[in-house]
């Protein structure tokens, strides 16, 4: 095969790193592999280039996006100029279908293969997308069973790969090791506040995570609060707002799985989030909350019987979820002290968490993801 030029557009922190993941598979198959991206810090640690950082700009909400508009606008403007001047031997997409639909259309005129690795959410809401990814992309790569599913029957090439998350969500040290070096001489329990990977996140759910967790020190003055920090997160942030709430919690970079796998409770951000808890298999609520506006507008076109992304892959409630209005310190500290004090429901959660790893596919993703892209190619 001649020497690869692959261009990549990430545009949040999960698809950088799936995408970084790929690239590295790439370029130990392609050495000599040009591969160039419009993403963040993972893929640059992986050695793409990255022309455009789309990754510290993501954000949540509907209304929310209108105050980057100016940005995407930017980076749709650079994704145009490389697609053209550097003529790309085929455009991985990972997510983000407002930005990546518009790339894509420019890259099919100019007559480059497309690959989507992560499927835009077809599945909870603007169904009718599915017409436009059959128009505009050559190959789909998923990540879920039940959505290769859904292209087989529009259609549309696609491949299951299985959940990259198998691969990366292991605890790095032994979990027991890291539990006592969390708890020293407490006896807990240790709960993990997950309150998710970007900014706007942690002004809405931090303060109710740091009040609930404050409320379970009350009833078990022993317990020990911890928060393993995202990259893209500000520490000092972090901080102030626990400070603002007086409340003590151990902020956590290093052995972040290893933490959450000893936790006996993650209080955890809709997202990613609660899919590598459910891999690590901690029992875990689920909570959510975005701007008014932004939530009712969902409201009238999201479709799916949960939103926390644990229980979707499960096919059923496992764990509670508390969104908008419900996410409150009351109620999630009504539920993590359910979770805390009744064991039965607790290793149910566990069982029910081994049930969704086995129903992820096994190791190997990014080496079947990369694969599809090569075959593309070809």
């Amino acid at each position: 095969m001649k020497s690869l030029k692959i261009m990549i557009v990430a545009g949040e922190a999960s698809g950088d790193q799936y995408a970084a993941d790929l690239a590295r598979v790439v370029k130990t198959r392609h050495p000599q592999a040009e591969i160039f991206a419009l993403g963040g810090d993972m893929l640059r640690q992986a050695g793409v280039e990255v022309a455009f950082d789309l990754v510290s700009h993501a954000v949540i909400g509907i209304t929310e996006a209108l105050h980057k508009i100016g940005h995407f606008f930017k980076a749709l403007k650079v994704a145009t100029g490389l697609l053209k001047t550097r003529r790309p031997d085929v455009l991985v997409l990972t997510d983000f279908p407002d930005l990546n639909f518009q790339i894509a259309g420019r890259a099919k005129r100019l007559g480059i293969p497309v690959v989507y690795f992560i499927s835009p959410q077809i599945w909870a809401w603007r169904r009718g997308r599915i017409k436009t990814i059959k128009r505009l992309v050559d190959r789909m790569i998923v990540l879920f069973p039940f959505e290769e599913a859904i292209y087989r029957e529009a259609g549309i090439p696609v491949s299951f790969v299985g959940h990259p998350l198998l691969d990366l969500v292991k605890p790095e040290v032994d979990p027991a090791r890291k539990r006592q070096e969390l708890l020293g001489q407490a006896k807990g329990p240790l709960v993990a506040l997950l309150p998710g990977s970007r900014a706007q996140e942690i002004e809405f759910l931090l303060p109710v995570l740091a009040q609930a967790g404050k409320r379970i020190q009350v009833r078990f003055p022993e317990a020990r609060l911890f928060i393993p920090l995202a990259r893209t997160v500000s520490e000092q942030r972090v901080r102030e707002i626990l400070a603002l709430y007086r409340v003590e919690a151990q902020l956590v970079r290093d052995q972040a799985y290893a933490a959450r796998a000893a936790a006996d409770l993650a209080l955890v951000s809709s997202g990613t989030a609660t899919l590598e808890t459910a891999i690590l298999g901690t029992p875990m609520l689920i909570g959510y909350r975005i701007q008014p506006v932004s939530y009712w507008l969902a409201r009238l076109f999201v479709k799916i019987p949960y939103f926390g992304l644990a229980n979707l892959a499960a096919g059923e409630k496992i764990a509670p979820e508390f969104l908008q209005h419900e996410f409150n310190a009351e109620t999630v500290t009504r539920a993590a002290l359910h979770l805390l004090t009744d064991r039965a429901a607790a290793d149910a959660q566990r069982r029910a968490w081994a049930g969704v790893r086995d129903k992820l596919g096994g190791s190997g993703a990014a080496e079947r993801a990369a694969a599809a892209v090569l075959k593309t190619i070809e």
